[in-house]
């Protein structure tokens, strides 16, 4: 059974909200105007050019869904989701890819990487949800992945889906686990490449960052030679007083809004690129995607989860290989600086997309995650003279 049938038949009565845009009737969703990405505000990061869409969705074959939930108020409350990286427009099981991973913090969860530390390749789609989600998006990733590919944990061999975590309790009622395997197989179904919904959406519906609403962000950059790096992260980090924008203090000079109390503060970080990459330039990637985390202000504190995980699509590596040697691609190491400048510069810009594009979320016991005020941002922006044309 391929993708598509699967889902087709699992996905009867499924029930989500639509993850590119709201109705400003939905609850908890507030009204506070169009929102923007960074270069929208007139800033940008950084000296390189972003791809077509300043997405991940710019490495070619990358597709991204998600599945937003928001209901009810008070006990019960669900401000949540699932958002789905699928890595190549094939079948991940089957056709594996170069990755790696960093925990710049560790106190979170990614599942499945320490079989990706061992063989050095991604094999499942990569899934972003809340804390107390983990174990119903990977049952339901592990149904996907079962359904799709029959030699699953037969001839095949087995697979550990990827899921990662951020604890999104501030807005939404983490005990009630509102998630369910048709959430997670509509996010499946709705993935696609192209512009990528950002905020409080997906995975990201009940996050909260340096002090205001963050959730997903996404951006990308291509190198002078062509290459293409692309960042998606699920962001839930950060004091206010930490956010920095192009080296400008906006966190600390913004007036109003009061910050919302966090126990964690966490953020999720998937770098994919076009480049053909090996295991270990990719774990030299991922370290470089936490340098665009820092010169946004995050100090990734004791209590945060700051996982990271980078792949490449340029080589595909079977899981029945045609011989005893394969034969694969690889940058030049003394050559590969331009695509550290690339990853550190699209992590900044995913991160603050995220924050920009986010509006104010209402959630259980009216608990309010503001979306940051944009007017605030430029004034605090033309101040520092860091408003381009």
């Amino acid at each position: 059974m391929n993708r598509r049938d699967f889902l087709r038949t699992t996905l009867a009565g499924a029930a989500i909200l639509p993850s590119a845009s709201f109705p400003f009737s939905v609850p908890g969703l507030a009204d506070d105007g169009r929102r923007k990405r960074l270069r929208e505000l007139g800033i940008i990061i950084g000296d390189l050019a972003p791809g077509p869409f300043n997405a991940i969705t710019d490495v070619r074959g990358v597709r991204v869904g998600h599945t937003t939930i928001i209901k009810g108020q008070g006990k019960g409350a669900a401000r949540t989701g699932v958002t789905v990286l699928l890595p190549h427009e094939g079948n991940i099981y089957e056709e594996r890819l170069f990755a790696s991973s960093f925990g710049l913090n560790g106190w979170g969860e990614m599942t499945g990487l320490a079989a990706i530390e061992e063989t050095g390749l991604l094999a499942t789609p990569i899934f972003l949800t809340g804390t107390y989600n983990v174990g119903i998006v990977q049952s339901a990733a592990s149904a996907y992945l079962r359904k799709t590919n029959p030699r699953l944990g037969l001839s095949g061999g087995t697979v550990h889906p990827v899921v990662a975590e951020c604890f999104d309790d501030f807005l939404s009622d983490t005990p009630s686990r509102p998630i369910s395997a048709k959430d997670v197989f509509a996010a499946i179904e709705n993935a696609a490449g192209g512009p990528v919904a950002e905020g409080a959406v997906g995975g990201g519906t009940g996050m909260t960052s340096f002090g205001f609403k963050g959730g997903i962000g996404t951006s990308s950059r291509k190198t002078k030679s062509g290459a293409t790096v692309g960042v998606l992260v699920m962001t839930n980090t950060g004091g206010r007083d930490q956010l920095r924008i192009d080296g400008a203090p906006v966190g600390r000079e913004i007036r109003g809004f009061e910050e919302a109390e966090k126990r964690t503060k966490s953020i999720i970080l998937i770098a994919a690129t076009d480049a053909p990459l090996l295991s270990y330039q990719l774990k030299k990637i991922a370290k470089r995607v936490a340098l665009g985390l820092a010169r946004v202000g995050a100090i990734s504190g004791t209590g945060s989860g700051d996982i990271i995980l980078a792949f490449s699509t340029a080589n595909r590596v079977p899981r029945v290989p045609g011989g005893a040697v394969q034969k694969i691609r690889a940058v030049n190491d003394f050559l590969i600086t331009p695509l550290y400048q690339a990853t550190v510069e699209a992590t900044q810009e995913a991160i603050l997309n995220a924050l920009t594009s986010a509006r104010t979320v209402v959630g259980k016991d009216g608990n309010t995650s503001y979306g940051i005020p944009l007017d605030q941002v430029e004034r605090i922006m033309n101040k520092y003279r860091r408003l381009g044309e």
